[in-house]
């Protein structure tokens, strides 16, 4: 009877303490959370299957987004956690939450080609899924290829341009050449005034705070357009989709035929 109670007794502690080694195991399902948009953009490059993006897509101002309860368990379950650093939830992801280090992975959020493709690696990497990676790098090279000869067959390549500081690297990737920066604060009268003596052709805002109302009013006969950073608005939602929004305001809405932006 005692030698029952003691087998038993050894069995039960068993079963304990392996449901607290599986309690206190990951619970990682493989997802990818993102922060916004734009970092689940630069995830699905890198071949990510599951994303999870904690600001909404609509939202003009993604990086202002701020996290609910019920964000945690996405966080604390996720495989990999992208972030650009710039985010307002950005020092509690870091700090607050007690996640571990090797979760965390921060991207450089531009849409220089080089950039993208250090951000996509890095974040492949971690998944093991460089070759599809690859892949969608190219296609994004191509877009960005044809983007600039377009611009090039409408003879705006190397044209001088004023442009918003967050769209100064899309400008530039396309061949344009940005002579005059302004934002992201509302420019002071000296800008303003100064912009009536620059010779562009075209006054680059950002759609998620454009402040370039002011050189628009003050330089009536330039184009003005306003481009994207973060997927969601305009139906996009991938990188590629941005760089065609992009292009397309920047070539007076003419846009590359679909076999080539494929």
């Amino acid at each position: 009877m005692w030698m029952k109670f003691f087998l038993c007794t050894i069995g039960l502690s068993v079963v304990f303490i392996s449901c607290r080694v599986k309690n206190n195991t990951s619970h990682s399902d493989g997802t990818v959370v993102a922060t916004t948009a734009w970092t689940a953009a630069y995830a699905e490059a890198a071949g990510a299957k599951e994303i999870i993006i904690l600001a909404p897509f609509e939202m003009e101002h993604p990086s202002e987004y701020e996290l609910r309860p019920g964000d945690i368990p996405k966080i604390m379950n996720a495989e990999l956690i992208v972030y650009a650093g710039y985010e307002v939830m950005a020092d509690r992801l870091k700090k607050g939450l007690d996640i571990p280090q090797e979760k965390l992975l921060l991207v450089d959020t531009d849409y220089r080609y080089e950039k993208i493709e250090q951000s996509v690696m890095s974040i492949a990497r971690h998944l093991g899924t460089e070759d599809m990676a690859r892949e969608r790098l190219a296609a994004i090279r191509e877009v960005l290829n044809d983007g600039r000869s377009l611009l090039q067959e409408m003879n705006r390549s190397g044209k001088p341009v004023m442009a918003h500081r967050f769209q100064s690297s899309i400008a530039m990737e396309l061949g344009l050449a940005p002579v005059a920066l302004f934002g992201p604060s509302a420019p002071e009268a000296s800008e303003i005034a100064g912009a009536a003596k620059q010779d562009v052709f075209m006054i680059i805002d950002n759609l998620h705070n454009p402040v370039g109302q002011p050189f628009k009013e003050i330089l009536p006969d330039k184009e003005y357009v306003q481009l994207l950073n973060f997927p969601g608005l305009k139906g996009t939602k991938t990188l590629t989709d941005v760089i065609r929004y992009n292009i397309s305001q920047i070539a007076a809405n003419e846009t590359l035929p679909r076999q080539r932006m494929e």
